[in-house]
């Protein structure tokens, strides 16, 4: 199982809007970051558009006890985000991604969405020679529909930001400061 991770990208994502303190905590523990914003929609079209050869899911984290897994491994299958139909000569890879969707309802205060793509050159025999996923520069631009800096960023990080937005990479995206500035834990 542990060779079946070289072959499997995730993608974390968090679910809620507004955005929240726990967001913050648990993804943004530097001030100077910020959060990409996106629809489910333009998300999916940039992934489709970047002719990515993988099987993909998109889906909800689901949060439960240990015990209940199975459970909802058999009531809640994860559909494939795309039509293609790929398959795998180790059946290892046709059910991890149902795996990756499941945490202990410890965390569901994450509202954790992810993208899970397994990589079609998959075998158990042989390693990734892939550093990672690339989408497409031009697909990416457009599936951004707002930036948020974090709400204790520093004077320094938003004009930095808003200087790579606007001048180096030219990209008409909302920058706004989060609307917890301001509001304390």
């Amino acid at each position: 199982m542990v060779a079946a991770k070289e072959w499997v990208y995730v993608s974390c994502w968090y679910l809620d809007e507004p955005e929240s303190h726990a967001m913050w905590n648990s993804y943004g523990q530097s001030n100077d970051s910020l959060a990409i914003q996106t629809t489910h929609q333009d998300f999916k079209l940039s992934c489709s558009r970047s002719k990515i050869n993988m099987l993909a899911y998109f889906d909800r984290v689901r949060y439960q006890e240990p015990n209940t897994a199975q459970r909802l491994y058999n009531d809640h299958p994860i559909m494939r985000w795309y039509d293609e139909e790929y398959s795998f000569s180790d059946s290892v890879f046709n059910y991890l991604p149902l795996q990756l969707y499941h945490k202990h309802k410890a965390f569901s205060f994450e509202n954790e969405a992810r993208l899970v793509l397994v990589d079609n050159g998959a075998t158990l025999e042989s390693n990734n020679k892939e550093a990672g996923l690339h989408l497409s520069t031009e697909h990416s631009r457009k599936m951004i529909t707002k930036i948020i800096l974090h709400p204790n960023s520093s004077a320094w990080f938003e004009d930095t930001v808003r200087k790579l937005i606007n001048d180096t990479y030219k990209l008409n995206i909302p920058i706004c400061k989060s609307s917890l500035v301001g509001h304390k834990n």
